[in-house]
């Protein structure tokens, strides 16, 4: 899994940066010319990641049960969970995951949409977090760096 989330989202950012915003007027930001991007990206996520590994076809963006995201190291890694569940504020107290957290697969993240994308940050939902069950159902942001995935 590794391999092809990792290809979808360089891809997903060269296609952006390359052929999306270059092209984008000051006007066209405020438009519905970035939901064409959403489409184009769906469809990749598509032939890249679900088709090739067998996983059902849920629109990205959406949580991927088929999809678990691991910290890399043994100690966790650093993040930002959201105050609230489901909310957009992302500073709850805990910034460091502890190790064997599980988390399900949401969509990459830049904080500004408009701009350069980087996809430096993954988005997802907390699945299983050992001695903190109120944690889950929480969105987290994690550097791409500190992840793994897996399929489920």
């Amino acid at each position: 899994m590794d391999r092809s989330i990792n290809k979808f989202r360089l891809s997903s950012r060269e296609l952006f940066n390359t052929y999306f915003l270059e092209n984008l007027s000051d006007d066209q930001k405020d438009s519905n010319y970035l939901e064409h991007f959403d489409f184009v990206e769906e469809s990749l996520f598509l032939a890249l990641v679900a088709m090739p590994n067998g996983l059902n076809k849920i629109v990205y963006g959406r949580p991927q049960p088929q999809i678990l995201v691991k910290t890399s190291s043994e100690v966790g890694a650093p993040l930002m969970l959201n105050r609230e569940i489901d909310g957009g504020y992302w500073d709850y107290p805990i910034a460091y995951s502890v190790p064997n957290v599980v988390f399900t697969f949401v969509r990459f993240f830049d904080w500004d949409q408009t701009n350069y994308k980087d996809n430096r940050f993954v988005q997802v939902i907390v699945e299983e977090w050992p001695g903190n069950t109120e944690l889950i159902g929480k969105h987290a942001l994690l550097e791409t760096h500190y992840v793994t995935y897996e399929k489920a």
